[in-house]
């Protein structure tokens, strides 16, 4: 039952695992923000900025939703083996069941702010240093935080990118809540369908 040990390094492996994704996928819309910073007309630059910038976030949280789910299968199967019940998890493969993996409703929060990591590195290295190179660095890496303040207002003080950092923890935490929540409404029908099924098997016996 290692597993079911609390593991710091385990855990800590699993987050960065589940920033990877969200993580590349910023890097994706972040590229588009950093085209869309070419564009010389004002009124254009703003409306693709946010349309990309929604999209971004409504990307992040469809992805962290399903991560919430599948951490809430995991509790279930642990509070199972616990109670030295069949966890339905085998203990082989991706799908196998790990105690790092089990919801906690901080994690999707955690999630976000691994994410988040990169830009507010390069926001105070830009602080201490004023390093233009820093800061191209910062737009390449990081655009989906970067580009949506500068590509409103060009002159902004980078410390307007962290705003886009705290949108992305909060959505995190909620997409992750989201789906937990989800899931144990898909356990709930389950457990009731069953009950109904044996139920009337019961009525049939009588």
């Amino acid at each position: 039952m290692n597993n079911e040990r609390f593991n710091p390094f385990g855990s800590i492996l699993e987050y960065l695992r589940r920033s990877a994704t969200p993580f590349f996928l910023n890097l994706m819309f972040g590229m588009t923000l950093f085209a869309i910073a070419a564009i010389t007309n004002t009124e254009m630059r703003v409306i693709l900025t946010v349309l990309i910038a929604v999209l971004t976030y409504f990307t992040d949280f469809m992805l962290i939703r399903s991560m919430g789910e599948l951490a809430y299968k995991m509790k279930t199967a642990g509070e199972r083996r616990r109670a030295g019940q069949p966890s339905g998890m085998s203990e082989k493969g991706v799908e196998g069941y790990k105690y790092a993996k089990e919801y906690r409703p901080y994690k999707g929060f955690v999630i976000g702010a691994v994410v988040s990591l990169v830009p507010i590195v390069f926001i105070i290295v830009d602080v201490c240093t004023q390093s233009a190179g820093a800061r191209l660095v910062y737009g390449m890496i990081a655009g989906w935080a970067f580009f949506p303040v500068f590509n409103l207002h060009t002159e902004a003080d980078i410390l307007f990118t962290l705003i886009p950092c705290a949108v992305m923890i909060i959505v995190s935490g909620i997409a992750y809540i989201v789906g937990s929540g989800r899931e144990k409404l898909r356990q709930f029908a389950l457990e009731q369908r069953e009950a109904e099924i044996e139920k009337a098997k019961g009525a049939r016996k009588r």
